[in-house]
């Protein structure tokens, strides 16, 4: 049996200098770790050593530690690191020529156990003089897998990273066996997985401060995903905490958008809580384009609390700019017309505003409101006069409508 592919194979190890992927690699990595990496000049071996700088705080000063790099690269022979790879004539002789405090062995296998002795002995934790540190492959590979160093595994192991690609996605893992599986046992396979392929929706990882929602995050997102069942969906979102509801719906948007709105849809039209109708319409509006139907489909669902919350606003703005804009059409002209030979209206304020369900497909407002007005008689003006009055009309899946309005002059 042939030995299987490993997931990260530093054999693949590319460079632009031949023999050099492996300090280029490592130089990368410290500079993702803030570590300052410089190289020596070139020795008369041609070689060139590469160091490291690392700046350690503290609240009344600031240390400076220098690591000198050895790089071992031997995943061709899959030989270990042995006390004669070590710096010769010693560990730290060689510190002393490059000024530095601390040797990090770097080895895309592993370390002899005669080598780490020695340099455990060497190690100021040991009673030793210097710093030591050993970077082994699977130190190497952790760090590679790293979603942050990503872009390295591409530029240096383009091979492994292809590889590690398919697996990061579990549908992708999934699929790699497809030939070994008979094609209905793999379609529910596929359609269990599909949640958690991306950035987990896992009850526990998703939510891990209460087991009670978690759980329930489990049922929801198997009765919206896996096996549909919004009903069943609505009735688990009974029992979770609204911020492990919050963190699950905006998870699963970014996964799932239209599995999502469904979800929230049926939130809207069946949950019995008005305060998770209203959540659930806010994250609606704000994330989706909505056809005007299913807009007003979702606001008569809301209480008159949440609808002012929603609706203000826009209906406020409407009826001032509709009768600052379109006075004549309503009856509030004729009255204001009748105090001066030319009322001018200067604004319209809305203090009131009231939503009414009753109406069937429709929102029923009303309010009222302060025209304010200066009289005018053959050009010249007589004084502004804020006059009370009030409001009422509708919203449906058309538009705005403003019905009634009224202004009491008696006061002028």
């Amino acid at each position: 049996m042939s030995k299987p592919q490993p997931l990260i194979d530093f054999k693949e190890l590319v460079s632009a200098v031949p023999g050099e992927g492996l300090q280029e690699l490592v130089r990368q990595l410290g500079r993702r770790k803030g570590l300052s990496p410089t190289w020596s000049g070139r020795g008369p071996d041609g070689g060139r050593d590469l160091l490291f700088a690392e700046i350690l705080s503290g609240p009344l000063s600031n240390e400076k530690n220098t690591w000198l790099i050895s790089c071992k690269d031997k995943a061709r022979s899959g030989e270990s690191v042995s006390e004669r790879d070590l710096p010769s004539p010693g560990v730290k002789d060689k510190l002393a020529q490059h000024k530095a405090d601390g040797f990090l062995l770097v080895t895309t296998t592993t370390v002899s156990t005669g080598a780490k002795a020695l340099l455990d002995g060497l190690d100021i934790s040991q009673g030793g003089e210097i710093r030591t540190l050993v970077w082994d492959s699977s130190e190497l590979k952790a760090m590679l897998l790293e979603p942050s160093n990503q872009d390295l595994l591409k530029q240096f192991l383009p091979k492994s990273y292809q590889r590690v690609r398919g697996l990061t996605s579990l549908e992708g893992a999934v699929l790699s066996f497809r030939d070994q599986l008979p094609e209905d046992v793999l379609t529910e396979v596929m359609k269990l997985v599909k949640p958690y392929s991306g950035p987990s929706l896992k009850g526990n990882l998703l939510w891990p401060y209460d087991s009670e929602s978690a759980a329930e995050i489990d049922r929801i997102v198997k009765n919206v995903l896996i096996k549909p069942d919004l009903n069943e969906a609505v009735r688990a979102t009974q029992n979770i905490e609204y911020d492990a509801f919050a963190k699950l719906v905006e998870q699963m948007h970014k996964q799932y958008p239209e599995e999502c709105y469904a979800y929230l849809s049926a939130i809207v039209l069946q949950h019995s809580e008005q305060d998770v109708k209203f959540n659930a319409v806010q994250f609606l509006f704000d994330n989706y384009e909505i056809s005007p139907p299913d807009r007003m489909r979702f606001a008569t669902q809301l209480d008159t609390e949440a609808l002012a919350e929603i609706y203000s606003s826009e209906v406020a703005g409407f009826v001032e700019d509709e009768l600052l804009l379109n006075t004549p059409n309503y009856s509030v002209y004729s009255s204001i017309d009748e105090l001066s030979s030319a009322t001018q209206i200067d604004g319209i304020l809305i203090t009131t505003l009231e939503f009414d369900t009753t109406r069937d497909s429709q929102i029923g407002f009303s309010g009222k409101m302060i025209v304010q007005v200066t009289l005018v008689f053959e050009g010249d003006k007589f004084g502004s006069h804020d006059l009370l009055g009030s409001f009422s009309g509708y919203f449906d899946e058309h538009g705005i409508y403003l019905e009634e309005t009224f202004v009491d002059t008696s006061a002028v």
